[in-house]
């Protein structure tokens, strides 16, 4: 089959909607206990680590649906997938979901973290803040932080705004769930 020839086929729709179905659910899931952290407007630094670890987890799954708009093999069937499911789900080359640092912090973890304990001190970096960023300084670097006046999550010095983020999953997640329930039919 050459490239032009292509297609996702009716039939097998319903997999990369339960696949993306898979990536919002849990993406959604996890916001709804992030704001379980939040109740009256009050924060308790004990729950600092679980913030931290879920909005990690929000990245990492946002980088996963990512791959699926934007294939990180741009060539042949990969990309003729992307940039369908991209018309499907009416997701632009200006999206957010496209933010390569996003995909590549998560993706190549290991080799980031290498490369930005090299580049800083461990006297000037914090391992965690969660709390407002007007409390933080210039001076300060961050492994992983919240800064919840802004809804910035930041992590190895790279900034991610969370609201527009989760505002796109929102809007493709609803789609989605209108196509599970037309049968699995884009």
């Amino acid at each position: 089959m050459k490239n032009s020839e292509f297609e996702i086929h009716p039939f097998n729709e319903v997999f990369y909607i339960e696949s993306l179905l898979n990536k919002t659910r849990s993406i959604l899931n996890d916001v709804k206990s992030l704001n379980k952290f939040w109740k009256n407007g009050i924060h308790h630094c004990k729950n600092d680590d679980a913030i931290l670890d879920i909005l990690q987890n929000i990245i990492g799954n946002v980088g996963a649906i990512s791959r699926f708009f934007w294939p990180s093999k741009d060539k042949g069937y990969y990309r003729i997938r992307g940039e369908k499911l991209r018309k499907i789900y009416d997701v632009s080359d200006s999206s957010i979901l496209k933010n390569r640092d996003m995909r590549n912090l998560i993706e190549h973890f290991d080799e980031k973290l290498d490369n930005f304990l090299k580049e800083f001190n461990s006297g000037t970096v914090m391992p965690k803040y969660v709390g407002p960023i007007s409390y933080v300084n210039d001076f300060r670097t961050f492994f992983r932080a919240y800064f919840y006046d802004k809804h910035i999550f930041k992590m190895l010095n790279v900034e991610f705004e969370i609201e527009p983020i989760i505002a796109e999953i929102n809007r493709i997640h609803e789609m989605l769930l209108l196509q599970q329930e037309n049968g699995g039919r884009f």
